[in-house]
């Protein structure tokens, strides 16, 4: 079992990475770095990456453990593990999967502003842009190709080739 207190350790310390890209992250939207975002982006990518690993040799201790003991239960809990567990070992699993639910809980609620703030960004950058391009632009061309009498003139519907007004 000391091995899944060493995953656990080593899961809650990759959701400390998680949580300073998660900051960093915030700082470079701010900022509007978009190189900046991309390198935490990359920075984040190789994290999950060691996550998977670790979540996967976790699964697979488990199962180790639970054949051994000759329990045969697919899936297992924390809650349905913990009881089967030494006191040292179970107190040990038990205090590093709570700093890990802790970090995992930051994590959740940093991604939750970060997302907000991209939005918000993304919401900044269509309105500017609708600022720029106005729906009710002049077309190039005024009337229908019929021949149309001056005294139908209506200053709204100017050409763009109108240079006079």
């Amino acid at each position: 079992m000391q091995e899944l207190i060493q995953i656990f350790q080593a899961m809650t310390v990759v959701h400390e990475r998680f949580n300073e890209q998660a900051f960093k992250k915030e700082e470079v939207i701010k900022k509007g770095d978009m190189a900046g975002l991309d390198q935490v982006l990359k920075g984040e990518s190789a994290l999950i990456q060691h996550l998977r690993k670790l979540e996967n040799t976790r699964q697979h201790l488990i199962q180790q453990w639970m054949d051994e003991k000759g329990l045969v239960k697919e899936n297992v809990t924390m809650d349905q593990l913990l009881p089967l567990l030494p006191e040292k070992e179970r107190e040990d699993l038990s205090n590093w999967q709570n700093r890990l639910v802790i970090e995992i809980q930051k994590l959740k609620e940093q991604n939750e502003l970060n997302r907000q703030m991209l939005e918000d960004s993304l919401r900044f950058v269509n309105l500017s842009l609708d600022a720029m391009h106005p729906q009710n632009q002049f077309s190039s061309y005024s009337g229908t190709g019929e021949n149309e009498d001056e005294d139908d003139f209506d200053p709204g519907k100017r050409s763009l080739f109108d240079s006079k007004v």
